[in-house]
């Protein structure tokens, strides 16, 4: 990024939208909780919309998202004495925020909204929650000029 900032005190911004996308893509497609009754598998990100921006003010770089996500899910029931039973169910966020940890899940399926929310809820959880310190690591360096 070519701009004259000295001590990187004026604001910086860097739209991090596509690479979202993409981070989503190879870090939370193919989640998978597995036990003695039940395989998820998250199997795409549907939609990926709002805004997502690394800033830099003062010499502070911080992100800044609000983001409305969804993704789907193969269920596979598994049972020994009958055929195993399959579906779908569809997740959303509808409001992921860089200053929010306590977001709403919504879950649509028919058949398995509770062992979504049961088991495969926790692991997003835990993935989403790498998202912030990987968008700034990866994009940082991209708003702040080097000390000469």
């Amino acid at each position: 990024m070519v701009v004259h900032n000295p001590n990187n005190w004026h604001w910086i911004d860097k739209n991090c939208l596509p690479w979202t996308k993409e981070y989503f893509n190879d870090n939370i497609v193919n989640t998978t909780f597995e036990n003695d009754t039940y395989k998820l598998v998250l199997t795409s990100v549907d939609s990926i919309t709002g805004d997502c921006d690394v800033t830099q003010r003062k010499g502070k770089v911080l992100c800044i998202f609000d983001l409305k996500l969804q993704f789907s899910i193969d269920i596979e029931e598994k049972n020994e004495e009958e055929e195993n039973k399959k579906g779908t169910a569809s997740i959303t966020i509808p409001e992921f925020i860089h200053d929010d940890d306590d977001y709403e899940i919504e879950i649509t399926s028919a058949l398995f909204k509770q062992p979504v929310k049961t088991h495969f809820v926790p692991i997003l959880k835990e993935k989403l929650q790498k998202f912030q310190p990987a968008l700034l690591e990866a994009h940082a360096k991209d708003v702040q000029h080097a000390s000469d």
